[in-house]
């Protein structure tokens, strides 16, 4: 097991000579305000796996077993080799590894009651699990990420401000009755926030400058197919053959798809779906299909789904999802240009000790 302040000081990317590591990213996010939940779900999840092994409740090592085989998969780990040089890179073990699902497992099976924690004291030991599971969850690359696209904007800007403002809001927001107290706990000094203060202001600035409504009507230009949208009403057969029985019921006899549900006690949702969200082999099939017609029927783990288009709409900029979507669009492009300038990802590699 790696010791919690080697792990701590993992070098995740550096801007100029400046090295920023994984402690680094865990004292952004808490100022952002992104940590918060993700402790709370740490500390549930911990209290879970407690109680179970207090109550010498059985593990499922089955379960623990193909979680970590669904993991791998997803991350192109295909062998034992390359496993554990993914996990030496990011300073955990192969045993943390196992230990990680298991928690996870707790967490999604333990019936019993625990209580969400507001508290956010934690010895050294607990701040290096939670580390752990930042990283294994990934959610360490995206807070790793979101830090970058802040430091990348600043050094891009340049400008020097006055935060005062800024950080009374922040404060405000934050609960937070002795600054100084804050910040002597966390092991930062007022320049710090400062900082952090003034890379957030420039990212801001630098999104409100790319995404003026003129930039919104190019990328919805590039876009207009991506972002075409569609209802759907969909029925969940069991078999092939209940699925041909319900699309013989919708052809035949014009009969509403609620209605064969109902009559087949078939489970039925509707929803709205963007062409970009959906599997890359049925998009073809979507765009197809004409309003109101059925699409063919879709495999799933358990049976299959009969759709039917019930509205196609092609995207406005007047609506609140698209112009979303369009700016998730234009920052992420516009950030990773930023990043490519002042940004050098490292091999997480333990910084040198001070």
């Amino acid at each position: 097991m790696e010791a919690p302040v080697v792990r701590a000081k993992r070098i995740i990317f550096s801007r100029g000579e400046e090295n920023f590591t994984a402690r680094d990213v865990m004292d952004w996010a808490l100022v952002q305000g992104e940590l918060g939940q993700l402790w709370r779900d740490f500390a549930r999840t911990a209290e879970c796996e407690r109680r179970a092994h207090e109550q010498e409740i059985e593990l499922d090592s089955d379960a623990i077993d193909e979680a970590a085989v669904a993991f791998r998969y997803k991350y192109d780990l295909i062998t034992a080799e390359e496993t554990e040089r993914w996990l030496e890179d990011r300073g955990a073990s192969l045993s943390e590894f196992g230990d990680y699902f298991a928690r996870r497992y707790w967490s999604e099976t333990y019936s019993g009651d625990v209580a969400d924690t507001q508290d956010t004291a934690a010895t050294p030991e607990e701040l290096d699990l939670f580390l752990i599971d930042l990283t294994l969850s990934c959610e360490l690359d995206r807070l790793a990420e979101q830090m970058s696209f802040r430091l990348a904007a600043h050094a891009e800007d340049g400008l020097l401000e006055d935060t005062r403002a800024v950080r009374e809001q922040w404060i405000a927001r934050e609960g937070i009755a002795d600054l100084p107290q804050w910040l002597t706990q966390l092991g930062r000094d007022e320049a710090w926030l400062e900082r952090t203060l003034a890379a957030e202001a420039a990212f801001q600035r630098a999104l409100a400058s790319a995404e003026d409504e003129k930039a919104l009507e190019r990328e919805l230009q590039a876009m207009r197919l991506n972002l075409t949208r569609f209802e759907l009403e969909t029925i969940e057969v069991d078999s092939r053959d209940a699925a041909a029985e319900v699309m013989a019921c919708v052809r035949s006899d014009g009969m509403e798809m609620e209605e064969i549900a109902d009559e087949g006690r078939y489970p039925f949702r509707r929803s709205e779906v963007f062409l970009e969200d959906l599997p890359a082999d049925q998009q073809q099939n979507f765009l197809s299909v004409r309003t109101g017609a059925l699409l063919e029927p879709i495999g799933r783990d358990d049976g299959f789904e009969v759709c039917r288009v019930k509205t196609r709409n092609d995207p406005q900029l007047s609506d609140a999802r698209i112009r979303e979507r369009l700016k998730e669009q234009i920052s992420r492009r516009h950030s990773s240009e930023l990043v490519s300038r002042h940004i050098d990802w490292k091999l997480l590699q333990p910084a040198s000790e001070e």
